[in-house]
């Protein structure tokens, strides 16, 4: 726990997050369509402070940001270098024991991982929504939704995927730790190009983080993916889509500008697919059972399950 607080405390990961051009730029237009005069508001994982600040800057009379990390103190000595001092308030704590003298009207909170809730910080931005938001309050996301499409990535499965265990090796055959290494089932980010994809992506959920609460995303069900063209699937590709405000999307996915998120790439044992058929997928999303941080997702193919980590 401590290892994951401390990290944040990286300017090298800070400086990954803030150059992201894609999420800074979302979340500086969202806050400033969202945030009025007066307005009251509340970061949850405040990093360096710039979503508090620049709400301050959009007008907000009073914000408040929490982190857990040590990064709270550059966050602090950033607000009193801007002369922000008189309206942004930094606390080092944790958002899910944290309670403010006043209710807010905004909750703001960059908590999104890859594959949406990598990372887990999703319950402690439900808590502080539970007792720090007045009633018509608006969160910041608003809502996000999770994608899966099928994929076709050879030169990823087969060079730096466990597709490489099955050419010999000067002369020695590796080919049984291909199925091994598709066993061990670690799903990383990646950057897969739009044309791998063999259909459109569906959806395994949708959520307003209004209402949402901290088990809806653990769930089970069915996709139907219909193959656009001929192929060897290889693979799944996940990605989310979070409105931040009601003018200001931002979407992860193959067809868009690329993020510090990336995609989430599940490696599959591979097989042919012709234009026209339905693969038919089952998929189970968890908390992963020893792993904090990360999630556990089970995909099915017909004879095929792998059990993923995703962190």
């Amino acid at each position: 726990m401590d290892f994951y607080f401390d990290s944040y405390g990286d300017l090298t990961l800070q400086r990954a997050m803030v150059s992201d051009q894609v999420r800074t730029d979302a979340f500086a237009d969202a806050i400033a369509e969202v945030v009025k005069d007066g307005d009251t508001v509340l970061d949850v994982g405040t990093g360096t402070g710039l979503l508090a600040m620049l709400a301050a800057k959009a007008g907000a009379k009073k914000v408040y940001g929490i982190d857990q990390a040590s990064v709270v103190a550059l966050a602090t000595k950033l607000v009193e270098h801007n002369g922000l001092s008189d309206k942004v308030q930094i606390t080092k704590g944790n958002a899910k024991n944290f309670e403010l003298p006043e209710k807010v009207d905004l909750l703001v909170s960059e908590w999104l991982g890859h594959f949406g809730f990598v990372e887990m910080m999703l319950d402690d931005v439900i808590l502080a929504r539970d007792r720090n938001l007045k009633p018509d309050g608006k969160m910041m996301p608003s809502s996000i939704e999770l994608f899966m499409a099928p994929i076709s990535v050879p030169w990823i499965y087969g060079e730096t995927g466990p597709g490489f265990w099955s050419f010999p090796v000067r002369g020695i055959d590796y080919a049984p730790l291909e199925a091994m290494e598709l066993k061990q089932a670690i799903a990383g980010k990646s950057v897969v190009p739009v044309d791998a994809l063999l259909s459109r992506g569906e959806s395994l959920m949708a959520f307003d983080l209004k209402t949402v609460k901290k088990d809806d995303p653990w769930r089970s069900g069915d996709l139907e993916f219909v193959i656009e063209e001929d192929g060897k699937m290889d693979g799944f590709v996940g990605w989310f889509v979070s409105d931040l405000s009601p003018e200001i999307t931002l979407d992860t996915g193959p067809d868009c500008v690329p993020t510090h998120w990336g995609q989430t790439h599940f490696m599959f044992p591979p097989r042919d697919v012709k234009k026209g058929d339905v693969v038919k997928t089952h998929f189970a999303l968890d908390r992963h059972p020893f792993e904090e941080r990360s999630l556990e997702l089970r995909l099915a193919v017909d004879d095929d399950t792998i059990h993923y980590t995703v962190g």
